[in-house]
């Protein structure tokens, strides 16, 4: 395996379990927390609505910051990266191993085509 290749599968394998704990753990965990430490039961719901959208805009802004480092280190950009780019706006999970097996395939048809020259 390519030094580069390991690299990024270390730095997606990082972004990937911090993005599990953040995004994934922190809104039902956290809405536990605040159910059971909440004091006046009248203001939760105005309260939980304001979690959801702070959580809702957290997780916009980490899916991006994602996409970002994806597009960074996509080399040629052609169409499947951008559609990679997109899938993993969507679903981080999904769009970096995508992303992954792809660098993947890229490194393995540079391999047996600099072998065949």
């Amino acid at each position: 395996m390519n030094v580069n290749f390991k690299r990024t599968l270390t730095k997606y394998l990082i972004v990937l379990l911090v993005y599990i704990v953040i995004i994934r753990f922190a809104q039902p965990y956290g809405l536990r927390i605040y159910y059971t430490l909440t004091t006046d039961p009248s203001m939760t719901p105005v309260t939980v609505n304001t979690i959801q959208a702070i959580y809702s805009a957290v997780t916009f802004f980490v899916n991006l910051l994602i996409v970002i480092l994806l597009a960074i280190d996509s080399k040629k950009k052609k169409l499947l990266d951008w559609l990679i780019l997109l899938i993993a706006f969507f679903s981080v999970e999904t769009g970096v191993c995508l992303f992954l097996l792809w660098q993947l395939y890229k490194l393995h048809i540079e391999k047996t085509s600099f072998g065949k020259n």
